[in-house]
């Protein structure tokens, strides 16, 4: 199992972070335009009393080896079930991929601490556990991979939208 954890600047406050990331538009923009994924269906917001739920559907754009992109296969997408903690600011997420999702398991939990005016920094804490026999190491490398370019181009992108709103 790999676990790590990234942190990204974000040209805007905890709340205003919070309002965009809980946005299904913004949510949908940022994964179709910022990472260039193929499909990203954001479900409504949907408040379970002490807890907020969203899911949401997504064909990402992955850089695969070989070996792990055959065992995939050309299809590959995700489920992902979120989760936010208002009294906590925190959103938990877990994916249910739609190929061996008995046997990888990628959830994480997403932050924010104050980082002067009209800033915060994003924190995600990610976990990747991948059970295929011969390429389970491989597959994680490629996850986290994966993830980090993933994560570092949505706040690349988020910067450059708040920039352009403000």
């Amino acid at each position: 199992m790999l676990k790590f954890t990234l942190e990204h600047e974000i040209d805007c406050s905890e709340d205003r972070f919070w309002e965009l990331f809980l946005d299904p538009d913004f949510t949908r923009d940022m994964i179709v335009e910022g990472l260039d994924f193929a499909r990203c269906d954001v479900g409504p917001l949907k408040d379970e009393g002490k807890v907020q739920t969203r899911p949401m559907t997504v064909t990402p754009k992955l850089e695969l080896p070989a070996a792990v992109a055959k065992v995939l296969g050309p299809k590959l997408a995700y489920k992902e079930a979120g989760v936010f903690h208002p009294n906590a600011q925190k959103w938990r997420y877990d994916l249910e991929l739609s190929v061996l999702a008995d046997r990888i398991n990628i959830g994480g939990d997403v932050t924010t601490r104050p980082a002067g005016e009209n800033k915060c920094v994003r924190i995600s804490a990610h976990e990747v556990n991948i059970k295929i026999f011969g390429v389970g190491s491989m597959a994680e490398r490629a996850a986290r991979a994966n993830m980090e370019d993933g994560w570092n181009k949505s706040a690349v992108w988020m910067n450059r939208r708040l920039a352009q709103d403000a």
